[in-house]
């Protein structure tokens, strides 16, 4: 009986949906949510080729075949910080927001959120382009989440982390970043 009533609670809960005006409140279905972890670090780090006289090719990733290459981000990384349980709730509010957002074509990341177990295994991460405003995450973010991130506040906690260090100040990204958003959508 008590089985019974636990399984029923657990279904019960799972139908329970958040309703009102919170832009950070994603379909329970949909949302992106890490696996257990126990601490989360935010990464700065140069593309590889940033350092090469000739173009720079875009579509740069640190995730591969469903896997964080670690190798690689130790080699290219600029600057580290640990996140508080404040900073991990602000960064799945913003990947998990519900307004939209308009990408570009570039996808050259300079940062990552890597989620870590209480061994130092990648457990997930998200990878962040603040030129293209594109995301990519382990585990995937689900398709209907998909350009439905906060990039502000993921702008706001880069910059409280003191990770950022893009051509632009702050002031200046969001202010273009916000001209971009409103600015008309072509068919």
């Amino acid at each position: 009986m008590i089985r019974f009533l636990a399984i029923a609670l657990f279904f019960a809960l799972g139908a329970v949906t958040t309703s009102g005006g919170d832009k950070a409140a994603p379909e329970p279905k949909t949302a992106w949510t890490p696996p257990a972890y126990a601490k989360v670090v935010g990464y700065r780090f140069r593309i590889p080729s940033e350092d090469s006289k000739r173009p720079i090719p875009s579509g740069f990733t640190l995730l591969r075949s469903g896997r964080l290459d670690s190798a690689l981000l130790e080699r290219q990384k600029t600057k580290a910080a640990d996140l508080k349980p404040e900073d991990i709730h602000t960064l799945t509010s913003a990947i998990n927001a519900k307004e939209v957002v308009s990408p570009t074509a570039c996808y050259d990341p300079h940062h990552i959120f890597v989620f870590y177990s209480d061994t130092g295994v990648v457990v997930a991460a998200i990878e962040v382009c603040f030129g293209c405003t594109g995301v990519s995450a382990l585990p995937d973010v689900a398709e209907p989440r998909w350009y439905c991130h906060d990039f502000i506040a993921l702008a706001k906690l880069t910059s409280r982390l003191g990770l950022w260090d893009e051509s632009r100040t702050l002031q200046q990204w969001i202010e273009h970043h916000t001209e971009k958003e409103s600015a008309p959508k072509k068919p």
